[in-house]
């Protein structure tokens, strides 16, 4: 009896397909008829179009496989062979782009097994609202501009009382309809962004209606009432699920956002842009009790002398997987704990200099213990280093060899890297020692090196010559 190879066993070949990566999986197709079988569904599961056109004759006998599908650009230009597809099994819908036409949108509402869609919102309906509201399935909505006239409102509310995660952009809804008279126990997930004045604190209302709420993103509100008495309600326990939160408001005080902080039970995720004045003295210690748990943390300020905080925090959270910060200066990381983020995937972090010298250490001194610690950021996939202040220009680490570039070939997972407006000195030593070490780097973006035009030029061509791409 013949004996099978392991890589013809369909459970094994299910396991290697997890591994692999979208722009290899045709390749992988055509190894065999078990293989096909293994990767086909998987190159067709998810759909990204970008209006080429033979995607649309490649793509029919395979309609049956489609479970998500997203247009980055206006579907209507090829409207006709557009709205011959039908996705039986269909359950993710993504058309944020351009306004829908009449026979598109009785296309969409011809899919209604689907549970998650993303859309505009400024041409809709009340016989497309009122037909996703028998959309059994759909648990999360986003809508991009939604104009709701009087008579849709009502709808809307209703529909909204069996979605989970809902997300409203500029929306424009002039008065609460029945709302008031309404629950809205399923959803967990609420983003309000950029809203007109008038209706802001109507907004919150309805998020008082959400008892089970876990996670809040609120952007671009500029009422400081509602900032005031968002952080009051977050105070009162309003949400005791609430454990991730996005807020970025140039009306948000530092009290406010203590308020919020203190009045969380568990944050796993934390996202704040705080534009006027600074982080207040308490936050950090209202911070520290949620180390153990936080997973996701942005903090945005005008304020780049926040250098210690950043310092704890990358030494305290070993379960950070994205971390957002202001500047920090290069010789407190030296000088500082170990990190215990191994878990950081995504790093938008600028390490400046501030002084020649400090005491007990110099500059080439404290730079190798700087790239120690991004050393131990062994999963890290997405590391941004751009500098937004001139003022920096010349005072942010060059990945150069000599000063320790040596020491991040632990970074094995690297897939992007970002030095926009930082002075740097590479040479084809360092291109070489790139390629060899970070080869899963797909893009690179910033000057290779900002004093000689030409290396620089000579640099970014030997990279696109390897796929990276960038600049």
């Amino acid at each position: 009896m013949q004996s099978t190879h392991p890589l013809e066993i369909p459970e094994i070949v299910s396991q290697v397909a997890s591994y692999v990566r979208k722009h290899t999986l045709k390749g992988c197709a055509l190894v065999s008829t078990t293989w096909y079988q293994a990767f086909n569904p998987l190159i067709w599961r998810d759909i990204s179009w970008k209006n080429a056109r033979p995607f649309l004759e490649a793509i029919h006998p395979h309609t049956q496989l489609v479970r998500t599908f997203k247009a980055d650009h206006g579907i209507n230009e090829r409207r006709k062979e557009f709205l011959d597809l039908r996705f039986p099994n269909l359950v993710s819908l993504d058309l944020p782009v351009t306004p829908l036409e009449e026979d598109t949108k009785e296309w969409v509402l011809g899919h209604s097994s689907l549970t998650f869609l993303r859309l505009r919102g400024n041409k809709l309906s009340s016989v497309f609202w009122n037909t996703l509201l028998g959309f059994r399935h759909l648990e999360d909505l986003t809508v991009f501009y939604p104009k709701l006239s009087r008579k849709d409102i009502d709808t809307f509310w209703q529909l909204c009382t069996h979605l989970e995660r809902l997300e409203l952009f500029h929306p424009e809804i002039p008065h609460p309809g029945n709302m008031f008279s309404l629950e809205f126990p399923s959803i967990k997930e609420f983003k309000l962004r950029y809203v007109v004045y008038e209706v802001e604190i109507f907004f919150l209302k309805f998020m008082q209606r959400c008892p089970s709420l876990t996670s809040l993103w609120v952007d671009g509100v500029h009422n400081l009432e509602f900032t005031s008495s968002f952080s009051e309600l977050v105070a009162a326990r309003t949400w005791p699920h609430l454990h991730s939160i996005t807020i970025e408001s140039h009306k948000i005080t530092s009290e406010a956002l203590s308020k919020i902080i203190g009045g969380m039970q568990q944050i796993t995720a934390l996202d704040i842009t705080c534009r006027q004045g600074v982080f207040a003295p308490d936050f950090m210690e209202l911070l520290r009790p949620h180390f153990s748990n936080i997973r996701v943390l942005h903090l945005r300020s005008d304020n780049d002398t926040i250098s210690l905080m950043v310092q704890e925090i990358l030494a305290s959270c070993p379960l950070l997987e994205q971390l957002t910060a202001p500047p920090i200066d290069a010789s407190v990381v030296a000088e500082g704990k170990p990190w215990v983020c191994t878990k950081l995937q995504k790093l938008r972090l600028m390490f400046v200099y501030k002084r020649a010298t400090y005491e007990g250490s110099t500059l080439s001194g404290f730079r190798p213990l700087v790239f120690d610690q991004l050393a131990r950021l062994v999963r890290l996939e997405e590391w941004c280093m751009d500098n937004s202040n001139w003022n920096f220009a010349h005072q942010v680490f060059e990945l150069t060899l000599g000063n320790g570039l040596d020491k991040l070939s632990t970074l094995r997972s690297l897939r992007s890297i970002s030095l926009g407006n930082t002075n740097q000195n590479m040479g084809q030593q360092e291109i070489y020692w790139i390629l060899k070490h970070w080869t899963n780097l797909e893009n690179f973006k910033g000057y290779l090196n900002t004093r000689n035009s030409s290396l620089n030029e000579t640099l970014k061509k030997r990279l696109n010559e390897h796929g990276i791409t960038g600049w």
